[in-house]
């Protein structure tokens, strides 16, 4: 059985050989493990920046790649961002915020979206990487969720007492960056994707209330999912910190997967989630992925193993968000070899 099939029965939460197991993202570290930046994969000839992309999950022997990982903030420069991907070794960033009022959004063109180069070079990477190993492996596509893409846009601090002072305003820019996710994920698809991910940082229990959660986040993770439709073979949703309080909440938005950070207790995500959709996590990224030994790495991995497992299966390992550009490749390794070998360790 390849990669990929494990990958997909996993997701339609049927039995499968051993445990499937992927990173999430991982692009500024395959770059950073070159001395490149993100920038650089966008110059370079879509053959090598795929071969490079290639040659690392050879490596990490992932059941998923990410096309164009690391890469959630080209949609944002595509609409006129100022947007940092010439770093080596660190992720983008947004320099700052696009818009001055939340209705401003209304002067953002959508259709510029197809138009940015760096974008259009990781199509081609996406096209390359499916014709090459696409029969093996996942090949998966991530961008933020509405909520994160207007939290960008205006700015964090503006933008998070703007969900408590006019909810309005929320809602009509989301209606606007649930298209931006929709586009986005359109474009890569035809590309040659099959797996899709809505990353919402800005949805965090830390950030926001399970109130908030239900009133802005859900209906419009929903919208996106229910926009794509049947396009990809799956849909996941990431986000970061504590989100234990808005666990049962996830699978009303359609989607087929869930990807936890560390903060959640796995023990409880497999009781709110079991038997209705396949969830990740959640080895911590820095005191685990980057800081632990490859034996304490094994430790943690069958812990998370066993307190995940459920009835109905549908557990991948994975780090509990994107791991640092400086996670050894012996810790990344041993993670694997967990999930190629359990229960035998």
């Amino acid at each position: 059985m390849t990669p990929k099939e494990i990958f997909e029965k996993a997701i339609r939460l049927e039995p499968t050989p051993r445990i499937p197991v992927t990173l999430l993202s991982g692009g500024v570290w395959v770059y950073n493990q070159q001395g490149m930046s993100l920038q650089d994969s966008f110059d370079l000839p879509p053959e090598q920046s795929a071969e490079i992309t290639i040659k690392a999950n050879e490596e990490v022997r992932s059941d998923l790649v990410w096309a164009a990982a690391g890469c959630n903030n080209l949609v944002l420069r595509a609409v006129g961002a100022k947007v940092n991907f010439h770093r080596p070794g660190a992720a983008s960033d947004v320099a700052e915020p696009l818009l001055d009022n939340p209705y401003d959004i209304d002067k953002i063109n959508l259709e510029n979206i197809k138009d940015d180069p760096g974008l259009n070079a990781m199509l081609e990477n996406t096209r390359i990487l499916k014709d090459s190993i696409g029969d093996e492996v996942m090949i998966g596509i991530s961008q933020w969720g509405p909520l994160t893409l207007a939290g960008l846009l205006l700015g964090t601090e503006k933008f998070m007492k703007l969900l408590i002072k006019d909810k309005a305003a929320v809602h009509y820019m989301m209606g606007c960056t649930t298209q931006m996710v929709y586009r986005y994920w359109d474009l890569f698809l035809d590309a040659g994707a099959e797996y899709i991910s809505q990353a919402e940082p800005f949805a965090s229990g830390d950030m926001i209330s399970k109130r908030q959660f239900v009133e802005f986040v859900v209906p419009n993770l929903t919208k996106t999912n229910n926009l794509i439709g049947d396009k990809p073979f799956a849909k996941m949703i990431h986000i970061c910190g504590d989100t234990t309080k808005f666990l049962e909440l996830i699978p009303e938005t359609g989607a087929d997967a869930f990807s936890m950070d560390y903060k959640v207790d796995l023990a409880a995500a497999r009781e709110a989630l079991d038997g209705k959709i396949a969830f990740f996590g959640h080895m911590d990224p820095v005191a685990v992925m980057q800081m632990a030994t490859p034996e304490k790495v094994r430790e943690e991995c069958i812990r998370c193993v066993k307190d995940a497992q459920g009835e109905k299966g549908g557990y991948f390992m994975m780090p509990g968000c994107d791991i640092p550009p400086a996670v050894p490749i012996e810790n990344i390794r041993a993670m694997v070899d967990v999930a190629y070998s359990y229960p035998e360790n």
